[in-house]
Protein backbone atom coordinates (compact mmCIF):
# COMPACT_ATOMS: atom_id res chain seq x y z
CA UNK A 1 0.00 0.00 0.00
CA UNK A 2 1.09 3.48 -0.77
CA UNK A 3 1.44 6.30 1.64
CA UNK A 4 -1.65 8.01 0.32
CA UNK A 5 -3.74 4.91 0.69
CA UNK A 6 -2.64 4.54 4.29
CA UNK A 7 -3.65 8.09 5.01
CA UNK A 8 -7.10 7.42 3.63
CA UNK A 9 -7.46 4.22 5.56
CA UNK A 10 -6.38 5.94 8.79
CA UNK A 11 -8.76 8.80 8.09
CA UNK A 12 -11.65 6.43 7.45
CA UNK A 13 -10.84 4.52 10.64
CA UNK A 14 -10.85 7.72 12.66
CA UNK A 15 -14.18 8.75 11.19
CA UNK A 16 -15.65 5.31 11.90
CA UNK A 17 -14.33 5.38 15.44
CA UNK A 18 -15.82 8.86 15.98
CA UNK A 19 -19.15 7.67 14.66
CA UNK A 20 -19.06 4.61 16.86
CA UNK A 21 -18.55 6.79 19.91
CA UNK A 22 -21.24 9.38 19.07
CA UNK A 23 -24.04 7.17 17.72
CA UNK A 24 -24.93 5.68 21.11
CA UNK A 25 -25.34 9.23 22.48
CA UNK A 26 -28.06 9.87 19.89
CA UNK A 27 -29.82 6.59 20.35
CA UNK A 28 -29.82 6.57 24.13
CA UNK A 29 -33.29 6.75 25.57
CA UNK A 30 -33.79 9.39 28.16
CA UNK A 31 -35.90 8.51 31.13
CA UNK A 32 -39.41 10.05 31.01
CA UNK A 33 -39.91 13.31 32.84
CA UNK A 34 -41.67 12.77 36.12
CA UNK A 35 -44.11 15.48 37.15
CA UNK A 36 -45.32 16.08 40.65
CA UNK A 37 -49.07 16.07 41.33
CA UNK A 38 -48.89 19.82 41.94
CA UNK A 39 -47.26 20.37 38.52
CA UNK A 40 -49.91 18.19 36.89
CA UNK A 41 -52.64 20.20 38.62
CA UNK A 42 -51.10 23.51 37.54
CA UNK A 43 -50.72 22.20 33.99
CA UNK A 44 -54.38 21.12 33.89
CA UNK A 45 -55.47 24.48 35.30
CA UNK A 46 -53.42 26.32 32.67
CA UNK A 47 -54.94 24.17 29.93
CA UNK A 48 -58.45 24.98 31.20
CA UNK A 49 -57.63 28.68 31.23
CA UNK A 50 -56.19 28.50 27.72
CA UNK A 51 -59.37 26.78 26.52
CA UNK A 52 -61.55 29.40 28.26
CA UNK A 53 -59.52 32.24 26.76
CA UNK A 54 -59.74 30.64 23.31
CA UNK A 55 -63.53 30.31 23.67
CA UNK A 56 -63.83 33.93 24.80
CA UNK A 57 -61.66 35.09 21.91
CA UNK A 58 -63.86 33.17 19.48
CA UNK A 59 -67.02 34.69 21.01
CA UNK A 60 -65.43 38.14 20.92
CA UNK A 61 -64.53 37.72 17.25
CA UNK A 62 -68.14 36.77 16.51
CA UNK A 63 -69.41 39.80 18.44
CA UNK A 64 -67.00 42.04 16.55
CA UNK A 65 -68.41 40.70 13.27
CA UNK A 66 -71.95 41.40 14.52
CA UNK A 67 -71.01 44.92 15.63
CA UNK A 68 -69.34 45.60 12.29
CA UNK A 69 -72.42 44.38 10.42
CA UNK A 70 -74.71 46.47 12.63
CA UNK A 71 -72.51 49.54 12.22
CA UNK A 72 -72.65 49.10 8.45
CA UNK A 73 -76.43 48.73 8.61
CA UNK A 74 -76.73 51.86 10.78
CA UNK A 75 -74.53 53.82 8.38
CA UNK A 76 -76.66 52.71 5.43
CA UNK A 77 -79.88 53.64 7.22
CA UNK A 78 -78.40 56.99 8.29
CA UNK A 79 -77.41 57.75 4.71
CA UNK A 80 -80.85 56.74 3.47
CA UNK A 81 -82.53 58.85 6.16
CA UNK A 82 -80.43 61.89 5.24
CA UNK A 83 -81.37 61.45 1.59
CA UNK A 84 -85.05 61.22 2.51
CA UNK A 85 -84.74 64.26 4.77
CA UNK A 86 -83.19 66.27 1.93
CA UNK A 87 -85.98 65.12 -0.39
CA UNK A 88 -88.64 66.20 2.12
CA UNK A 89 -86.90 69.55 2.61
CA UNK A 90 -86.97 70.07 -1.13
CA UNK A 91 -90.65 69.18 -1.31
CA UNK A 92 -91.49 71.44 1.64
CA UNK A 93 -89.47 74.24 0.14
CA UNK A 94 -91.49 73.95 -3.06
CA UNK A 95 -94.76 73.85 -1.13
CA UNK A 96 -93.77 76.87 0.98
CA UNK A 97 -92.77 78.80 -2.13
CA UNK A 98 -96.08 77.96 -3.72
CA UNK A 99 -97.99 78.95 -0.60
CA UNK A 100 -95.95 82.15 -0.30
CA UNK A 101 -96.80 83.01 -3.89
CA UNK A 102 -100.48 82.28 -3.30
CA UNK A 103 -100.41 84.47 -0.19
CA UNK A 104 -98.74 87.30 -2.10
CA UNK A 105 -101.37 87.02 -4.81
CA UNK A 106 -104.13 87.16 -2.17
CA UNK A 107 -102.59 90.28 -0.64
CA UNK A 108 -102.46 91.94 -4.08
CA UNK A 109 -106.10 91.08 -4.67
CA UNK A 110 -107.23 92.35 -1.24
CA UNK A 111 -105.13 95.50 -1.64
CA UNK A 112 -106.83 96.22 -4.96
CA UNK A 113 -110.32 95.79 -3.44
CA UNK A 114 -112.17 98.52 -1.62
CA UNK A 115 -112.07 98.40 2.23
CA UNK A 116 -115.83 97.89 2.36
CA UNK A 117 -115.48 94.72 0.24
CA UNK A 118 -112.41 93.32 2.13
CA UNK A 119 -113.81 93.86 5.64
CA UNK A 120 -116.70 91.32 5.38
CA UNK A 121 -114.24 88.71 4.07
CA UNK A 122 -111.84 89.29 6.98
CA UNK A 123 -114.75 89.18 9.44
CA UNK A 124 -115.42 85.58 8.44
CA UNK A 125 -111.76 84.50 8.86
CA UNK A 126 -110.01 83.40 12.01
CA UNK A 127 -108.43 86.30 13.87
CA UNK A 128 -104.90 85.04 13.27
CA UNK A 129 -105.47 84.69 9.51
CA UNK A 130 -107.01 88.16 9.28
CA UNK A 131 -104.10 89.64 11.25
CA UNK A 132 -101.60 87.88 9.01
CA UNK A 133 -103.25 89.29 5.90
CA UNK A 134 -103.47 92.81 7.34
CA UNK A 135 -99.85 92.63 8.51
CA UNK A 136 -98.80 91.95 4.90
CA UNK A 137 -100.75 94.92 3.56
CA UNK A 138 -99.69 98.56 3.54
CA UNK A 139 -100.47 100.57 6.66
CA UNK A 140 -102.77 103.07 4.94
CA UNK A 141 -104.90 100.21 3.49
CA UNK A 142 -105.12 98.55 6.93
CA UNK A 143 -106.18 101.88 8.46
CA UNK A 144 -109.11 102.02 6.02
CA UNK A 145 -110.12 98.34 6.50
CA UNK A 146 -110.06 98.08 10.34
CA UNK A 147 -112.97 100.50 10.94
CA UNK A 148 -115.09 98.47 8.51
CA UNK A 149 -114.58 95.24 10.57
CA UNK A 150 -117.00 94.32 13.34
CA UNK A 151 -116.02 96.08 16.55
CA UNK A 152 -115.03 92.90 18.47
CA UNK A 153 -113.13 91.53 15.47
CA UNK A 154 -111.31 94.83 14.98
CA UNK A 155 -110.18 94.83 18.64
CA UNK A 156 -108.94 91.23 18.55
CA UNK A 157 -107.13 91.65 15.23
CA UNK A 158 -105.61 94.96 16.39
CA UNK A 159 -104.19 93.20 19.43
CA UNK A 160 -102.70 90.52 17.20
CA UNK A 161 -101.25 93.15 14.89
CA UNK A 162 -99.56 94.82 17.86
CA UNK A 163 -97.77 91.60 18.81
CA UNK A 164 -94.39 90.96 17.25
Amino acid sequence: MGKNNRKYVVFILIVLLALAVTIPAFTEEKPPVRLTPQEISVSASLKEREDAVAAKEKALAEKEKEVTALAKEVDEKYTKLNAQQEEVKGQLGGAVKGKDQQFKNLIKIYSAMSPSKVAPLLDKMEDIEAAEILRAMKTDAVAKILPKLGQDKAVRVSRLLGLP
